[in-house]
């Protein structure tokens, strides 16, 4: 709501500077051309991603100008009209604004119905870019804001239901045997969350355009890469969960009246309950270490995640202890055997270490930058802190090339030190980036 009401406030303060700017530049009479025109480029560049808005604003000047030219020298006649609509959702088509194309068009349209035969041609022109000048000058001076609970709220809600779904098998399971319907109702609801991770790709994606040219949080450390860390290991948590539960379900008919069978016995379906219980409080705690990482409180969100990781590694040890001493049904330990894998897999993805390293590398990329939680290292506090924060950076990792046999560490005070050199990766591990992430002044930035 109060965003809304933002969006209001700009929309009505580019119109009033557009109307003043024309009466106070332009030779009477008056007219609304400016006005509106920056009512529309404003409304156009303040929705969606700083790209999309761009894109939007040269749609609507576009019509806006094709709609000037057609009334100077024609005027407002129904074939006008018609080429006037016509020019601006081609324009609105080329550009593949998709349902945003009909504000080309109605641009031109009121761009055609306002302007007066009264008003000379030059005047109307110079109107026009005043308009568009408004329009695009001011979300730059007042730009939207990225709002750090937005961000963690899409992965939140991901989160949540995967933890959910895993909840609702583990008390299933603790009951009941293996039944398919059961398995059936757990994958439908698995399959609302590929939307909600599309919805977080864009809204990540806005988010990144938005920050990029954003002058009220050009100190504030970008946390869309993290984020995006966070919700690739989501994604693929979602895809092993899918994989499970298709292993999990019998081999009999699923719509059956009666359940499919003990499958499983029940020493081994009760253990399978622990492990989809611990596996959901692992979900839960990986997503709340994403959210304090911008928040605060990392350390004791670091500790809970590498419980519930000990805690589901532990019953996954027993459920593989359960099964070998369950020798009924040895035709299953095919099965077994996968969903013993993918269960694996799923802790491979929620690996505390793994974040670490990503989470450090993303750290020493942002020192100096703000969070809500406090700034990364010694807080940089002007623009040409930045510069000489990107050339030190710069400088640090020429001189990693330069000398793979050791390289020399530039530091703020103009001096270098040798650094050991450093041990090329092997296979997918790479190595942890040197970054502290409790930087204090004086010290040095390391490549």
């Amino acid at each position: 709501m109060a965003g809304a009401a933002k969006d209001v406030g700009r929309l009505t303060l580019a119109t009033v500077l557009g109307y003043e700017l024309t009466v106070q530049l332009l030779p009477p009479p008056s007219e609304l051309t400016g006005a509106l025109t920056a009512l529309l480029v404003t409304q156009a560049s303040l929705r969606g991603s700083f790209r999309v808005g761009m894109a939007r604003v040269g749609s609507v000047l576009t019509g806006i100008l094709v709609a000037l030219v057609v009334s100077i020298f024609v005027g407002l006649h129904w074939w006008s009209l018609a080429v006037v609509v016509t020019a601006a959702l081609l324009v609105a088509r080329v550009l593949q604004l998709g349902e945003a194309g009909l504000e080309v068009a109605i641009s031109a349209m009121l761009i055609l119905g306002s302007a007066g035969v009264e008003a000379a041609a030059q005047t109307r022109f110079l109107a026009t870019v005043i308009g568009t000048f408004v329009g695009i000058v001011l979300p730059l001076l007042l730009p939207r804001r990225v709002h750090t609970t937005d961000l963690t709220g899409s992965l939140q809600r991901i989160a949540l239901r995967l933890r959910s779904i895993y909840r609702d098998a583990a008390a299933f399971l603790s009951v009941n045997p293996v039944d398919g319907r059961a398995v059936n109702q757990w994958l439908e609801s698995l399959r609302a969350i590929p939307p909600l991770v599309a919805r977080a790709e864009q809204t990540l994606d806005d988010a990144d355009d938005l920050q990029r040219f954003n002058t009220r949080q050009i100190f504030q450390a970008d946390i869309v890469p993290l984020l995006r860390g966070g919700l690739d290991t989501l994604e693929r948590s979602v895809l092993a969960t899918r994989q499970a539960l298709l292993l999990m379900r019998p081999d009999a008919d699923a719509d059956a009246e009666e359940p499919s069978g003990r499958a499983y016995s029940d020493d081994v379906r009760l253990q399978f309950a622990i492990v989809l219980g611990a596996m959901g409080e692992a979900i839960e705690k990986y997503d709340a270490l994403i959210e304090a990482e911008v928040l605060g409180g990392v350390k004791e969100a670091e500790v809970e995640l590498t419980d519930a990781l000990a805690a589901v590694r532990a019953a996954r040890f027993d459920l593989s202890s359960v099964m070998i001493a369950d020798p009924s049904q040895d035709e299953l330990w095919v099965r077994r055997g996968s969903l013993l894998a993918v269960i694996d897999q799923v802790i491979a993805e929620l690996d505390l270490d793994q974040y670490l390293n990503a989470r450090d590398s993303w750290r020493a990329s942002q020192i100096g930058r703000v969070l809500p939680a406090g700034s990364i290292g010694p807080r940089i506090r002007s623009p040409w802190g930045l510069v000489a924060q990107r050339r030190l950076r710069e400088r640090a990792a020429r001189a990693r090339e330069e000398h793979p046999e050791g390289s020399h560490e530039v530091s703020s005070d103009e001096t270098t030190v040798l650094m050991p050199a450093v041990e090329p990766p092997t296979g997918e591990t790479a190595a942890r980036p040197g970054a502290s992430t409790d930087v204090e002044p004086g010290d040095q930035i390391q490549a």
